[in-house]
C-alpha cells in the first residue's frame, strides 16, 4: 500500500519532561486513594513506599506507566512518532520525531506475546530492570485475528492486597483488536476492528478491570463513552501505480501491506492514527486523542504477520 504526499504536521515537544506535555489532563488519583483512620495512613504510606521502590526496581514505576495510558492532549493535527525494527523482526523501538526514546517491544512467536517495557535495553541501565516483568503485554489467538493489550499492573487494583486484585481474575484491558481481509479492486486489504476504553466528560479514562463489572472489551461496542471503537479506513485501487493507496497527510510513505489509518466508527473520514512504511526497518506511527502511547504503538505492532 503507498501513500501520498500531502501538508507537514506539527512537530513534537522533547521528551525531557516525559511525555505529560503530549498527554492530557485527568482526574487527580488523590480522590481514589483509600479513606483509611488517621492511625492507619502512616502505615499506608509506608507501604506504598515499598511498593513504588520495588516498583521502579523492576522498571514498572505505576506513576510513569500510567503517563503512557493517557490519550495525547487535544491537538488538531497528528503528533509524530516513529518505530525502528530489528532485522529479525521482533523487537521494536518507539522513538518521538525529534529523536526521544519512548518504549520498547519484543515479540516471542512461540508465546504468542508481546512485552512492552518503558526502558531502552541498548542502554547501560538496562541491566537495572527486570525484563521478565513488562508494563504491558499483548497477546494473539492461534490464527492470529484477535489481539489484546492489557496493563500488568492494574490501576483500579493498585492498593489492594494481591488476593483481592483483578489479576486472579485477569488483568486490565487496555484494547481489543481484530484483524480480517478483504478485497479492494486488484487489492487485498488488511482491515482492523478496535475497541478501546473511553472517556468520561471530565477527560478521565474509563479503567477496564474485570471486577468493576464491565464486559469483555470484545463485546460489541454500544458507542458510549465507556468505550470506542475504531475501524481502518479504506484504501482507493489505483490503476497508475497497480497498489491500493492511502493519503498520509505529509508522510512519504514506501509501499507496504503494514501500511494503515484508523478513525472512530461513528467519524471515518477523520483519521486519527496512521502507521506506514518509511524505510526498510522504519515505520512513522502518528496519532492523536483519544490515543494513548500504548495503545497505538500496540495497534500498529499487530501489523507483525500482515504480508
Amino acid at each position: 500500500m503507498t501513500g501520498q504526499e500531502a501538508s507537514p504536521l506539527m512537530p513534537l515537544t522533547p521528551l525531557t519532561s516525559w511525555i505529560s506535555s503530549w498527554v492530557g489532563s485527568s482526574a487527580s488519583s488523590a480522590s481514589n486513594l483509600p479513606d483509611e483512620k488517621v492511625e492507619d495512613e502512616d502505615k499506608w504510606e509506608r507501604e506504598r513506599a515499598f511498593d513504588i521502590a520495588d516498583s521502579l526496581e523492576n522498571g514498572l514505576a505505576r506513576e510513569i506507566v500510567t503517563e503512557f495510558m493517557h490519550p495525547l492532549r487535544r491537538a488538531s493535527k497528528l503528533w509524530k512518532f516513529h518505530v525502528i525494527r530489528s532485522e529479525d523482526k521482533l523487537q521494536y523501538r518507539l522513538f518521538s520525531d525529534d529523536g526521544d526514546f519512548l518504549m520498547y517491544a519484543r515479540a516471542n512467536l512461540e508465546a504468542r506475546q508481546v512485552s512492552f517495557y518503558l526502558y531502552n535495553p541498548c542502554e547501560k541501565v538496562a541491566n537495572l530492570f527486570n525484563a521478565d516483568k513488562p508494563a504491558f503485554t499483548m497477546s494473539w489467538n492461534a490464527d492470529r485475528t484477535e489481539w489484546r493489550i492489557m496493563q500488568e499492573r492494574c490501576e483500579n487494583c493498585q492498593f489492594s492486597p494481591k488476593h483481592l486484585t483483578c489479576s486472579c481474575y485477569g488483568k486490565q484491558q487496555v484494547a481489543w483488536i481484530r484483524h480480517h481481509r478483504k478485497p479492494v479492486g486488484d487489492g487485498i486489504f488488511n482491515c482492523m476492528e478496535i475497541h478501546v476504553p473511553g472517556l468520561y466528560s471530565d477527560g478521565s479514562r474509563v479503567v477496564w478491570c474485570p471486577l468493576l463489572g464491565r464486559a469483555d472489551l470484545s463485546v460489541p461496542v454500544d458507542e458510549s463513552y465507556e468505550a470506542q471503537r475504531l475501524l481502518t479506513k479504506q484504501p482507493t485501487w489505483n490503476d497508475e501505480v497497480e497498489s491500493l493507496v492511502l493519503d498520509f497527510k505529509g508522510r512519504h510513505i514506501l509501499s507496504s501491506a503494514k501500511n494503515f489509518q484508523l478513525a472512530l466508527s461513528q467519524k471515518p473520514e477523520h483519521v486519527l492514527c496512521q502507521y506506514g512504511k518509511i524505510g526498510p526497518q522504519t515505520f512513522s506511527l502518528d496519532f492523536k486523542y483519544p490515543l494513548s502511547v500504548v495503545q497505538a504503538f500496540g495497534i500498529s505492532l499487530t501489523t507483525l504477520f500482515w504480508t
